[in-house]
């Protein structure tokens, strides 16, 4: 299954926002027992920008997460999750940073539980 997220600004805020899309709640990403790429891609109005920085909120378990890896051209990310175990599900909400127009704009962080504004993945 494919793990594509697409990133865009939210200008009806102020500052404006990065908006991740979160298909109706927390990106979720099934078990499996291979590893799993998650992929973020700049579109629409971030589309020119680059994605300048990556932060967990809650700090997943080790050996669950790769590193995110930046694309050289900077419009993309990417980040291997191994969902293979009841130890591996859960919850984990993180902040993205992107820079577009030499303005940097981050992903919302109001609180914990909001996955409306906060991006999340969730490991079934």
């Amino acid at each position: 299954m494919a793990n594509d997220l697409s990133v865009t600004l939210d200008k009806s805020k102020t500052p404006w926002l990065v908006d991740i899309d979160q298909k109706n709640g927390a990106n979720q990403v099934a078990r499996s027992n291979q590893s799993q790429t998650i992929t973020w891609q700049l579109t629409g109005d971030a589309a020119s920008g680059n994605i300048t920085g990556f932060s967990w909120l809650q700090q997943p378990n080790a050996g669950i997460f790769e590193d995110p890896v930046i694309a050289p051209n900077g419009n993309t990310m990417t980040m291997s999750d191994l969902n293979n175990s009841a130890s591996t599900t859960g919850d984990w909400t993180y902040q993205l940073t992107i820079e577009v127009g030499g303005q940097s704009y981050q992903s919302a962080a109001t609180s914990l539980t909001d996955t409306s504004t906060n991006p999340t993945i969730k490991n079934n």
